[in-house]
């Protein structure tokens, strides 16, 4: 899997009392960009996937799981205490392009839509959210897309997922944040960069697309902003798109 980030040389995992990333919804191409840049910023990376499968670099732990199954996530969490300690960090980006006619859709669609993007979501942060009180601070990101805040036509089921998704990340903000947790909705306005991408689209072209390399640099700068000026909500976009 190409991505384009510069690797003069592979990040190597940090050592012991790094702090420690959590990718939640680990996928080629962003998954893989967000690993290098936090690894090269020193920090650890776990990455969570149904499929557990390994990206491009060596120095992430990828673990299997279902999400969505509360047990199994505790159980996942509990094991990532044992080797890596608290999460600090937490980039959910667990999500399911469900598309199509709304007269053909069914409520199954919609259902898993949601379960993807909206479940998921809550199970990992109601594992790593309590950790992160008691370590006095972290940050929680939730990777949003355009359907969060506009429904285009043919995307319900997407739109109404994402959507929720956002209200989610608003509603534990407010109730969050004065606590030291810093969350973030990161609107993703565009398609991303990736090989997944160009399989579904053959005529894509990269300088229309979002770059996951310089999505990755600023989701890692949200994590390092000061309490004195969180940002909770932001969109990103590459130049070319109509917005």
């Amino acid at each position: 899997m190409n991505v384009t980030v510069d690797r003069p040389s592979p990040p190597t995992l940090a050592g012991p009392g790094s702090r420690l990333v959590v990718i939640a919804g680990f996928s080629a191409g962003l998954g893989d960009a967000l690993a290098h840049r936090f690894l090269t910023a020193g920090y650890s990376v776990v990455a969570l996937s149904r499929s557990g499968t390994p990206g491009a670099l060596a120095a992430v732990r990828h673990l299997a799981v279902d999400l969505t199954d509360e047990t199994a996530v505790a159980s996942v969490f509990e094991r990532i205490d044992t080797e890596f300690g608290a999460p600090a960090v937490l980039v959910h980006a667990a999500a399911e392009l469900v598309r199509g006619p709304f007269l053909s859709q069914t409520p199954a669609d919609f259902e898993r839509a949601w379960r993807t993007a909206v479940i998921t979501a809550v199970v990992v942060s109601q594992q790593v959210i309590p950790r992160m009180l008691k370590a006095r601070g972290g940050t929680v990101i939730f990777a949003g897309a355009t359907a969060s805040i506009r429904g285009a036509a043919r995307f319900a089921p997407f739109a109404a997922a994402k959507a929720a998704l956002r209200a989610l990340a608003a509603s534990l903000a407010r109730e969050f944040q004065g606590q030291g947790i810093h969350v973030a909705h990161v609107v993703l306005d565009g398609i991303l960069w990736s090989e997944q991408s160009r399989q579904r689209f053959p005529d894509l072209q990269q300088a229309r697309c979002l770059q996951p390399a310089d999505v990755a640099q600023v989701l890692l700068q949200l994590v390092e902003q000061a309490p004195g000026a969180w940002t909770h909500e932001l969109d990103l976009r590459p130049q070319t798109e109509a917005f």
